[in-house]
Formats: structure tokens, sequence, C-alpha cells
């Protein structure tokens, strides 16, 4: 393979958006220390499953192996992630899915599972020339529909007058991916992929 700034940029992009997904584990760790995870949400775990899945199929439409590893791993963490925050729920000895799941963690997987199953039948309704586009232009929908994730996050931390559960390094880390995975998509020709960050970043910097 030869060494281009391009393929450097894109395997430094590809180590730091792993990384990226590895900033809750000092989440986790945190509800350990607690030994509950009780008062923080579940949406920004959920959600992201949505959209991973999404630009999951897309890769596989394209024949990206770039957005499939990347993709590929980030699904794995946030599995882990749900399975943590499940857990460190309080009384969850005595399991009781009113309890257990709290934020309707239980009513938000449905939701997503429903969501994705519905977006695949409907690309593969598709002519199979326009389906990848398709698959695109609703993975990158996904993604900016995510952004309500942070928004939701910062409602909550405004309604409890203080940050404790909304980490600000994570905002500082989401900016500085976003940025660049807006130069990714420009370099690459990828439109969706351009189109969602640039929207992403108009977001976090407001």
């Amino acid at each position: 393979m030869e060494l281009t700034p391009m393929s450097i940029f894109t395997a430094w992009l590809g180590v730091f958006s792993i990384s990226f997904t590895l900033m809750p584990f000092m989440m986790v760790l945190d509800w350990r220390r607690r030994g509950t995870a009780d008062g923080f949400s579940s949406v920004n775990f959920v959600l992201p499953m949505l959209m991973t899945s999404c630009w999951l199929r897309h890769g596989y439409m394209t024949n990206d192996n770039t957005n499939i590893t990347i993709n590929t791993i980030n699904i794995g963490f946030f599995i882990f992630y749900i399975l943590c925050f499940a857990y460190y729920q309080p009384k969850r000895i005595n399991f009781d899915p009113q309890t257990f799941f709290q934020k309707y963690l239980y009513g938000q997987l449905l939701a997503c599972a429903a969501a994705v199953k519905l977006i695949f039948m409907y690309v593969d309704a598709q002519n199979s020339d326009v389906a990848p586009d398709i698959m695109g232009s609703i993975a990158a929908a996904t993604q900016i529909a995510g952004l309500a994730g942070g928004v939701y996050e910062i409602k909550r931390a405004i309604s409890f007058g203080h940050t404790e559960y909304l980490p600000a390094l994570f905002q500082f880390a989401m900016f500085a991916l976003i940025v660049q995975w807006l130069a990714f998509g420009i370099l690459t020709g990828n439109q969706y992929i351009a189109k969602y960050d640039h929207e992403a970043q108009l977001v976090w910097k407001y």
C-alpha cells in the first residue's frame, strides 16, 4: 500500500474515531465508582446505534472499508455501553423493566431496531443503481437527527443547573471529530459525509 498524505489522514481519522468511541469508558468507570448510573441518560448511547447501522450498511453497499471497519467497531462498543448502563441502573438485582431500564431504555432500543429494519427494507426496495445513494442520504439524515441527543443533554444540564452528567471533554472531542470528518468528506468527494459534518459543525459551534 502506497503511503500518501491521504492514506495517513484516513488512518489517523480511523484511530481518532475509534478513540472517541472509547471515551464513554470514563463514564462506565464513574458508574462503577458510584455504584449506579442514576442521573445519566441512555439517549446518546442508543442514537449512535441507529446512525452507525446506517453508515455500516452504506459502507457495505459502496465497498468502503474505512466506513465498514469504523462502524463495526463502534456498534460493538455502544452495545457494551448500553449493557453497562442497564447493569448500573437502580434496583438491578430485582429485575423490573420500569426501574431496570431508566429513561425508557427498553423502548428506545425497540424503536431503534424498528427504525433500522424499516430503513433497510425501504432501501432494499429501491433499484440497485440508486440504492447506495439513497442509503447514504438516509445515513446522513439520521446522523443530523442524532444531534438532537446533544441538544437533549444540554437541556438536561440546564434543568439540573450543573454539567455533572454532561462531561465537557466529550463536547470538545465531538467538535474535533466533526471537523476532521468534514475534511475527509470534502477530500474524498463523499457528499453525504461532508453534508452531515458541515451541518453538525454549525450546531456544535453554536
